[in-house]
């Protein structure tokens, strides 16, 4: 127990350094942080080790649950500045109850989701765009979609992404966000990703997470 409890907090430590250098290396305008060599450090050896992390922690989530309604209004309330800074309007359609739950640490979907709506507003290069955001359900899962209409994703970069670090954003791209949401979605929460992609036409990403119903 000591151990595993030693082992989580070595990899909640290096998340928070991993995070602080890479908001360091984006706001030097002189530093090509996804070719530097400490970048690649982090890439080659403690991100993958972060990630193999996660499936085993899954199971401290399993008591913990969250609402649509949380996961929702937790999203508007972060992305809101950004999504006024670039003009783009985020358009919501909710077709499941918002006290539907979501088993897992709700922090944990929220990082997900602000990072594929950021990228959907990139892929507009900084002209105003439309972003949809639907949640739904079948009888075993709650899908979350989220639309672009932007630049899309060349076809031979799409078909790396979610199976490698690869990024959809040239020299000013890390290849990790994408590549760390997937890691999340199946390892914290059990789900999985999808991405749909035409170069000019825009993105479609959905995610799919087991529910568990209203008592």
């Amino acid at each position: 127990m000591v151990e595993s409890l030693s082992r989580l907090l070595v990899v909640r430590e290096w998340k928070h350094i991993m995070c602080f250098l890479l908001s360091a290396f984006r706001r030097s305008k002189h530093c090509d942080y996804a070719n530097s060599s400490v970048f690649t450090c982090l890439k080659s050896k403690y991100i993958p080790f972060i990630l193999s992390t996660q499936a085993d922690n899954m199971n401290e989530s399993e008591n913990i649950s969250f609402t649509v309604g949380e996961l929702l209004k937790r999203v508007e309330i972060l992305m809101s500045h950004e999504l006024k800074k670039f003009s783009c309007e985020l358009r919501i359609d909710i077709r499941v109850d918002e006290n539907t739950q979501i088993k897992g640490e709700i922090n944990n979907l929220v990082q997900v989701m602000n990072n594929l709506i950021s990228n959907s507003i990139e892929s507009y290069n900084g002209k105003e765009g439309k972003i949809d955001l639907l949640i739904s359900k079948n009888t075993q899962e709650v899908e979350i979609v989220i639309r672009d209409y932007g630049s899309g994703i060349p076809e031979n970069v799409r078909k790396k992404l979610l199976k490698e670090m690869i990024t959809t954003k040239g020299k000013n791209g890390t290849g990790l966000g994408l590549y760390m949401s997937h890691s999340t979605i199946k390892g914290k929460f059990g789900g999985t990703m999808k991405i749909k992609s035409e170069e000019g036409k825009g993105t479609e990403i959905s995610i799919l997470i087991p529910f568990t119903a209203k008592a």
